[in-house]
């Protein structure tokens, strides 16, 4: 169309110069004659101005058809051949031109063809040598990827800013909960995307809690500098499925050890924790059957040895006591206590870590978020104690602010003391100690320090590490009370129990008046970002009719996301929808959708969220995108849901590239591009294909100069197919 248009105007204004020269020739003329003959002209051009007027007219028309044969034979498929030729160079070698034109194009087109022939079967024969090459390669590769997806603990491998680059399905299985929790506000102010989905290129602070990564981040960095053997990490992380996930984090270094990402090694402990509650109860409760049945015992004994002439009625008796206990002890033994004989209660993941680096991190904590100063001695020898240091913190923090509100004191004395096999760590203030009811109502308390929190009590967590507290009046030490937490003291683990840090090698038809062009997601920042950088989502709706304002509905979405220049199939969206009203037999030839198929799904109010999060902060894709953001758009009042995603359209964009092509339907491109669509008319396999159609796409753009997004907006805006409205 570009082309087309361009060439008529050439031509208005080659027939307007034609026209100018005619007239001046004449002009001149008319000035050389004399008088009289100036009569005789007049007087023809009056008695027969029906026929000038007619020669001038088929001299024109006469003109006008020249050029436009010149146009048909010569110009526009010698532009086509120009395009298509470039299509066989570039994304699809399979691709022949169709010859047509002058004798010379048709010629040359032949040419092309051969030429595309021997380049073509030069091109399988290189990609056949490179395959086989690097065959037993991609085995390997396979080998290692199918190992790491088959792990029982699920893998996930970050960048410094949190953007995951690698996960395994077990991964997916953990992290993916059933329900999608809301946007919330992060240290800083700024909304943080808490999407129910992981992929390529998302956030890990997505789908886990970003105040306990950040902390296990800054742990390994202190670690890191003062050259600790065991750089690692742990926490739990709690989702909204109330699953629980011990994490341990480690760094990914690169040749001059600095961080260049890290990986989280999750395993599901939930089932674990709740085994260890049950058998602690059950412990206690036959600890409990135990003391009383050896009572029974002891004192029946020692009654049968203190009195040796009793009678033999009461010695029966007691000799009946005995066996009644014994019996009971075995049974209690037996039945209980051999049902955990082999558990051992080490689930809750416990770090390694100095009392002086606590110290350290706690005091912090503690200034920042609840403005108390904790004072400790700085040459006191530092003792090794394993704790979660993120849930021990937590519980720390919350003793400190318990002590602010009873004792309104904001600055605390600590201390590190070691007594056989314990370490204790106190707290201290001049005043009163805490009563014992209010240290047990402490441990019925959940953990909740100003914006953070844990879905366990005081004392499920002091269980977790085998601790005791106590808080007693100190009458040698000048009228002071302390808050002590006794935790087992540990050793340095052995260097060959320790995990190795993984170091990175050097080397590696129809069109709605929906507005593409002025979404308001298009901020200044992402519209100077390259294309080949960028995020998509490339999506497709199946509707029950082509018409959005007369009631037509969505029946289902498809999508797939682009991240790194890959199309990634397996994280996508698919999902059909209710539309509650019946579907037309017209639509169900087109996309075979059979009414049946849509009983007990989701209305689109419940799809659109999920379908929100899925595609928030990408670029939206889609071929003859008006329409598919026309039908998202009328969905906005009834869900709430508004997408101010920036939007490509694969039609548009393939007009600026091929403006000489008459058709840029999706077909037409896909087979253009030697794109084999699979499940055309489902929304999934004509997102796929868009996807692939987009993907080839990017690079013939960057050809023309075509590089960030902005650029690529603004030259869709100027195609002929962005003006059509109905």
């Amino acid at each position: 169309m570009r082309i087309q248009n361009k060439f008529w105007w050439f031509a208005g204004v080659t027939l307007l110069f034609f026209v100018i020269i005619i007239f001046s020739m004449a002009l001149l003329f008319w000035q050389q004659l004399l008088p009289h003959q100036h009569d005789v002209l007049l007087n023809i051009f009056k008695k027969h101005f029906a026929y000038i007027f007619l020669g001038l007219f088929i001299i024109l028309a006469g003109f006008g058809i020249l050029l436009d044969w010149v146009f048909r034979i010569y110009i526009l498929p010698l532009n086509k051949l120009v395009e298509e030729a470039h299509v066989i160079a570039s994304v699809n070698p399979s691709h022949r031109i169709k010859p047509e034109g002058s004798k010379d194009i048709i010629r040359l087109s032949k040419i092309v063809n051969e030429g595309a022939e021997r380049y073509e079967q030069l091109y399988q024969q290189v990609r056949q040598e490179i395959l086989q090459e690097y065959e037993h390669a991609e085995d390997e590769k396979n080998i290692l990827a199918a190992l790491i997806d088959e792990l029982p603990e699920g893998i996930v491998i970050c960048n410094e800013q949190g953007k995951i680059l690698l996960y395994n399905q077990q991964a997916r299985l953990l992290l993916e909960h059933s329900e999608c929790v809301d946007i919330a506000p992060n240290d800083n102010g700024a909304e943080v995307d808490r999407s129910c989905f992981i992929g390529l290129g998302r956030s890990i602070y997505n789908v886990m809690d970003a105040h306990k990564i950040t902390h296990a981040l800054d742990e390994i960095s202190r670690k890191l500098v003062q050259a600790d053997e065991e750089i690692t990490a742990f926490f739990v992380n709690v989702d909204p499925d109330n699953r629980l996930l011990r994490v341990e984090t480690m760094p990914l270094l690169n040749q001059k050890a600095e961080m260049a990402g890290f990986f989280l090694i999750l395993t599901d402990i939930t089932q674990q924790v709740e085994f260890t509650k049950e058998a602690q109860f059950l412990m206690e409760n036959s600890i409990q059957k135990l003391r009383a049945s050896s009572a029974a015992i002891r004192s029946s004994i020692e009654a049968i040895l203190k009195y040796p002439q009793m009678k033999k009625a009461q010695l029966k008796d007691l000799a009946q006591i005995i066996h009644t206990e014994t019996i009971s002890l075995g049974d209690t033994l037996e039945r209980k206590l051999s049902r955990f004989s082999g558990f051992v209660k080490e689930h809750w993941p416990l770090a390694l870590t100095g009392t002086t680096d606590f110290w350290r991190i706690i005091s912090r904590k503690a200034k920042d978020k609840l403005k108390i100063d904790l004072v400790w001695p700085a040459n006191e020898t530092s003792q090794q104690i394993r704790i979660d240091t993120y849930a021990f913190s937590l519980i720390f923090l919350f003793v400190c602010l318990q002590l602010k509100k009873i004792t309104n004191r904001t600055r605390f004395e600590c201390a590190t003391n070691r007594e056989g096999r314990f370490v204790c760590l106190d707290l201290t203030w001049p005043g009163d100690p805490i009563s014992i009811e209010e240290l047990h109502r402490w441990e019925r308390h959940q953990l909740i320090v100003d914006d953070e929190r844990m879905p366990f009590t005081f004392k499920d967590i002091i269980d977790s590490h085998n601790a005791e507290i106590w808080s007693y009046f100190g009458k040698q030490t000048t009228q002071r009370s302390y808050f002590r937490f006794y935790l087992p003291a540990a050793k340095r683990p052995l260097p060959d129990s320790l995990r190795r840090v993984t170091v990175l090698p050097e080397g590696r038809p129809e069109f709605y008046d929906f507005d593409l062009f002025n979404q308001p997601g298009q901020t200044p920042e992402i519209d100077q970002r390259p294309l080949n950088e960028l995020t998509f989502t490339i999506f497709d709706t199946e509707t029950t009719g082509l018409n959005p304002r007369g009631g037509d509905e969505i029946i289902s979405i498809g999508a797939v996301r682009i991240f790194n220049q890959r199309l990634l199939q397996e994280e996508r969206f698919d999902q059909l929808v209710d539309p509650q009203r019946p579907l037309p037999k017209e639509s169900i030839q087109v996309h075979g959708i059979q009414p049946e198929m849509l009983i007990g799904k989701p209305t689109i109010d419940m799809v659109l969220p999920r379908f929100q999060q899925f595609c928030r902060g990408t670029i939206l894709v889609a071929h003859n995108a008006a329409f598919d953001m026309r039908m998202l758009q009328m969905k906005e009042g009834q869900t709430g849901i508004n997408f101010i995603n920036p939007v490509l359209d694969t039609m548009l964009l393939s007009a600026v590239l091929h403006p000489a092509q008459e058709k840029h339907s999706f077909d037409a491109i896909a087979e253009r591009f030697g794109i084999r669509i699979v499940g055309r008319h489902t929304a999934i396999g004509d997102a796929i294909a868009t996807g692939e159609i987009f993907l080839k796409l990017i690079p013939l753009l960057a050809e023309k100069g075509i590089l960030t997004l902005r650029q690529a907006r603004e030259a869709s805006q100027k195609t002929y197919y962005s003006r059509l409205k109905y």
